[in-house]
């Protein structure tokens, strides 16, 4: 404020200069609520349309104490590309009132699929008024007191805001011309009230919790200007998605901040915070009071709960992925063993077919007994000389019994057949070669069942059965903890 007159002027005007040199901007504690206040390039960043309004009533009790009520629409279009709002607000500090309202643009650039870089700017108006009446001066009859008291000036704001995942950093500058309300220049030098330029800067991250139902957002506003000691905001906001949300806010050389508010409904949100000042003049300064009501224009909670789900399938769409892939490898190595066993058993039918044939043929040639003997054999058609007999104990790894396993898994305690994921060790197209399996095990100690699938005609030997299929593909992925040397797969009965 630049007064050129008199010293009972300077006097009567002593709240002007505290005012101006002090932040000039209205402090808000449900900024968190209201970025589009401050900043433009916030407007229409959540997608959908709102009204929010905020009184705040400051150093409750003081004579003169700053008083201040705002009002902002904020919405988006085209896909959410554009956004916009319309902010307006009435700030009374002892005689002087300022009143403003502006118009915001934002653009908001889709930088990747969970990053967006908006850029915003506002135009408006800011009128400020000096109630003259309420100077208390010696001469009432001063001139100073009878030229206009009201006057204001055109301003602009920027914004500039990035969006990561959950995290947000935000800068903007207020008043950004910084231009000069000019009320007379009939003095030796112009009566003027000097806006100055401000910068805010605001980070947040917002961590949800079950799936979006709640969300705890630490935050940190700085706010500055020139010749002004800068001003740091840190706190937390927990918000209920169902119910409403609690926060807490320090302010630096100020105080702190409770709030507190409700869900209505699912459009509509009413908000309280309580200001407690901790400076040196806390006992003479009081408490601080400030409500917010809030109006979405559109079901955010529908919305918000849509985007989760969304969200949450395609999430199990990638787990999904993943068994698939699993238990389509585990279903091929299936298939090779089931079409290896038909093959030896039609291998088997064939050769039996053809034994019958030229033992036909030789008795039709008079060759008695029908003793046909293939290379290798015994009368008793076992194998001759060294050949391996699949039903002796195997001596690899020199393995024991299977351990590690709660008493429900194994084989013993398993009804063959019933529905869960088996870990199976063997395939075959006759059960008399998958009880040879059996024993074989039974001999390295291992316990293991067989069951035949009807779906397909083969038995299967199992050594473990669990309830889910990540269970089983564990144990058949760590060859049951390093137990088993062979080969596994796992078999789905559903």
């Amino acid at each position: 404020m630049k007064i050129m007159k008199s010293s009972t002027l300077l006097a009567g005007l002593l709240g002007l200069v505290f005012t101006a040199q002090a932040q000039q901007i209205p402090l808000y504690s449900h900024l968190y609520f209201a970025q589009a206040m401050v900043n433009p390039a916030r407007s229409g960043a959540k997608g959908f349309s709102e009204l929010v309004t905020i009184h705040r009533q400051q150093w409750q009790g003081m004579e003169g104490a700053p008083e201040t009520s705002a009002m902002l629409f904020n919405g988006a279009t085209n896909k959410e590309r554009i956004g916009y709002s319309v902010y307006a607000f009435t700030d009374a500090t002892d005689i002087v009132r300022r009143s403003g309202v502006y118009g915001h643009y934002a653009y908001h650039a889709q930088l990747a699929e969970n990053s967006v870089l908006s850029f915003g700017i506002g135009a408006g108006y800011v009128n400020n008024t000096f109630d003259m009446a309420s100077i208390r001066v010696k001469n009432e009859g001063d001139p100073f007191l009878f030229p206009a008291n009201t006057n204001g000036t055109l301003d602009i704001n920027l914004g500039l805001n990035l969006k990561v995942e959950n995290f947000q950093l935000g800068v903007a500058a207020p008043q950004v011309l910084a231009p000069a309300i000019t009320y007379s220049n009939n003095y030796t030098g112009p009566v003027a009230f000097h806006l100055i330029r401000h910068y805010v800067v605001q980070t947040q991250y917002d961590l949800p919790i079950q799936k979006d139902r709640m969300t705890l957002s630490p935050l940190v506003v700085v706010r500055a200007a020139n010749h002004v000691t800068p001003q740091v905001d840190a706190g937390m906001m927990f918000n209920v998605t169902e119910y409403g949300y609690v926060g807490a806010l320090y302010r630096s050389n100020f105080g702190a901040s409770a709030q507190l508010g409700v869900h209505l409904t699912p459009l509509l949100t009413l908000g309280y915070a309580h200001d407690f000042s901790t400076n040196d003049y806390a006992t003479s300064l009081g408490m601080s009071n400030e409500f917010i009501l809030t109006y979405r224009f559109g079901d955010d909670k529908r919305n918000d709960r849509i985007e989760a789900e969304i969200k949450r399938l395609k999430d199990k769409q990638r787990q999904a992925d993943q068994n698939g892939e699993k238990l389509l490898n585990e279903k091929f190595e299936e298939f090779k063993e089931e079409l290896e066993a038909a093959n030896k058993k039609q291998l088997a039918a064939q050769s039996e077919e053809l034994a019958k044939a030229t033992a036909l043929k030789l008795q039709e040639a008079g060759v008695q007994g029908g003793g046909v003997r293939s290379a290798g054999s015994t009368a008793t058609g076992r194998p001759s000389g060294n050949a391996s007999d699949n039903s002796a104990p195997s001596q690899a790894g020199g393995m024991g019994a299977i351990k590690g396993y709660t008493k429900e898994a194994y084989a013993s305690n398993v009804a063959p057949g019933s529905t869960g994921f088996y870990v199976t060790a063997g395939v075959y197209g006759e059960q008399e070669n998958a009880d040879k399996m059996v024993q074989k095990l039974k001999a390295q100690g291992i316990q293991s069942r067989t069951f035949r699938d009807p779906k397909n005609n083969m038995v299967y030997v199992y050594l473990l059965k669990f309830g889910t299929y990540d269970e089983a593909s564990a144990a058949r992925e760590s060859n049951l903890n390093g137990q088993y040397p062979g080969k596994l797969w796992v078999k789905v009965i559903q």
